[in-house]
């Protein structure tokens, strides 16, 4: 092979090279897809807890991370859906270099098909152009899993505590988070389960064999190597309980942890105690995950089959030649598949909304014995080819051409062609609006800039909201539907950033009175609104909402969008608050 390009064959170039494709896969056209109704939900959240100053924990819109992370990036770079998901594609552009954490455990040519599907599967490469946490935490977890493979492969406890941070940050992004610990308690009894069997049937025998076992370990830690990972644990659960509490703690309390020893107990309090006192009463006590396991168990399966079929297949090839090959089973290969299988499960019985984005937590370990199966196909094409068997190399690049052009297909489709789609792409969650709404915004935008009174006024029980200066209310679970700002995402996080003036009414007089710039009403009363306002000087755009079957209607007033100022709704602006409730945005 020329010099020059052996250091491709080698797993760190190959990775960085890797690494910034999916950097720049995942950057191009970020923010062109409409908000989903919880990004809009949790971004206006922010862009409020940036006015207001102040935070605690909210088990519905998940952990901190985000609120936090983003509440800078938000200052620093302004409030757009392209900044908003920047993070989360970031974090999913260098997962692919996590793999280099595995080599010790895996061939080159493993480690780079493992990075590879790191970078292009299609539920990977969706939910890192998605503000939400899912795609984070699963990367923190491989991170942390590997850095701590390291430590076991390598006896340098630095890398215990280099696992402990992603492992604590995932802790501050999802719930979920703690299920990944109880996922690699049930693989690790599965592995050392094959252990013990095949202890019985040697010929020492099973007691000897683990006796010796054991002495193995034991000469294989010597006093000194305890000591220090000793003191290693100690570090990284002082490190665990910094993180999870300098992202926990409330706000503005934490700027005042020192001041006394009570503020300091308080502090810690909130962010741990409280904290999962609060997670207990959202997520055990109401029974949100009640549901039919066998149906979600079905969709998701649904959803593997069709954006995963590579990943799960070749899941399986490798783990059937890694635990019934001549070479003796990796542990780790092994892991990571019980791992991504009994997430399968795991997730369709705990999980309260079945979604795309369960997918992540399922193929990105399933990804690490995918690769070993991928590897071997790569292998037996490499020696066909090294000897001259057509049949071998033929068969082999076949079916490696196929799987990237069905991973490729598949992730270019889901994620550039059809990413608000819910009827023809499976990673599309219901609460994903349809439709080119972008320019309809940008015209909401100049109505903002240029009008006087209100800019955006909602017709509608539905999107009724009686004080709209307050706060987004309390989700409540049991209401039976949301109401009011709920009712509207993931508009206001739009409007919010337009510093739009919102109102809302229900009667159709005052649209007839005020013939406000923009007019927004669900589909089922578009006609109360065409009979109150004059049809002629609007342009009407219908849109589907953030739920299937809940189609939204924008009427834009031609004057307002062009930049021109309403006589009229500027006339009647001192004294819509007492008739519409209307008023600005919350942020």
């Amino acid at each position: 092979m020329d010099p020059r390009l052996r250091r491709f064959s080698r797993p760190l170039p190959v990775l960085l090279a890797v690494s910034a494709l999916a950097l720049a896969a995942r950057l191009v056209a970020l923010g062109a897809r409409v908000a989903h109704q919880d990004e809009g939900r949790v971004a206006d959240w922010i862009l409020h807890y940036m006015t207001v100053g102040q935070w605690q924990y909210r088990p519905i819109i998940h952990g901190p991370f985000l609120p936090h992370v983003n509440g800078v990036v938000f200052s620093w770079f302004g409030a757009t859906d392209f900044t908003m998901r920047l993070v989360v594609a970031v974090g999913g552009g260098l997962l692919p270099l996590a793999a280099y954490l595995y080599r010790d455990r895996l061939r080159d040519d493993e480690v780079i098909a493992f990075g590879l599907l790191l970078a292009a599967s299609p539920a990977l490469l969706y939910y890192s152009r998605f503000m939400r946490n899912d795609l984070l935490v699963a990367a923190c977890m491989m991170a942390a899993l590997g850095c701590w493979s390291r430590a076991h492969a390598t006896r340098r406890v630095r890398y215990v505590i280099a696992g402990t941070l992603p492992f604590a940050l995932a802790f501050t992004m999802k719930e979920n988070a703690l299920l990944y610990p109880v996922a690699w308690l049930g693989a690790g009894v599965l592995v050392i389960d094959r252990h013990l069997l095949a202890a019985a049937l040697s010929d020492r025998g099973f007691v000897a064999s683990v006796a010796g076992t054991v002495e193995r370990w034991g000469r294989a830690v010597e006093a000194r190597t305890a000591g220090a990972f000793l003191l290693s644990l100690a570090a990284a659960l002082l490190c665990f309980l910094v993180v999870v509490v300098a992202f926990y703690a409330p706000i503005p309390e934490v700027y005042g942890v020192f001041g006394s020893p009570g503020s300091f107990v308080h502090v810690i309090e909130t962010a741990t105690v409280d904290t999962w006192h609060a997670f207990v009463d959202t997520w055990a006590h109401t029974g949100m995950s009640s549901h039919s396991t066998v149906d979600f168990l079905g969709r998701l399966l649904k959803i593997l089959g069709l954006t995963a079929t590579v990943t799960c297949t070749f899941a399986l090839v490798g783990f059937v030649r890694e635990r019934y090959g001549r070479g003796g089973t990796r542990n780790l290969v092994e892991f990571c598949f019980y791992w991504g299988a009994a997430s399968i499960f795991g997730y369709a019985v705990v999980t309260d909304i079945l979604a795309g984005w369960l997918a992540t937590h399922v193929v990105a370990p399933l990804a690490l014995p995918a690769a070993v199966g991928l590897a071997w196909v790569y292998r037996v094409g490499k020696r066909g080819y090294a000897s001259g068997d057509r049949i071998a190399f033929r068969l082999a690049a076949a079916v490696l051409l196929v799987s990237a052009a069905g991973v490729g297909g598949t992730a270019v489709y889901t994620s550039y062609a059809a990413p608000q789609d819910g009827e023809t792409n499976p990673l599309v969650q219901y609460a994903q609006p349809a439709g080119q709404m972008k320019p309809t915004l940008a015209e909401i935008e100049t109505v903002a800039e240029t009008n006087d009174g209100i800019d955006v006024m909602f017709y509608g029980e539905e999107f009724y909201n009686a004080n709209d200066l307050e706060e987004p209310p309390t989700l409540n679970i049991g209401s039976g539907g949301y109401q009011g700002w709920f009712a509207r995402l993931p508009l206001p996080w739009y409007f919010d950033r337009y510093g739009a003036r919102v109102g809302s009414t229900t009667e159709q007089d005052v649209l007839a009175d005020r013939q406000p710039p923009v007019v927004i009403a669900l589909e089922g009363t578009a006609d109360d609104v065409r009979a109150s306002i004059d049809t002629s000087a609007y342009t009407e755009r219908t849109y589907q909402g953030y739920q299937s079957g809940r189609p939204l209607v924008f009427f834009v007033r031609d004057d307002a969008s062009a930049g021109e100022v309403n006589a009229t709704s500027m006339a009647g602006a001192a004294n819509v608050g007492s008739t519409t409730n209307a008023s600005t945005a919350s942020a």
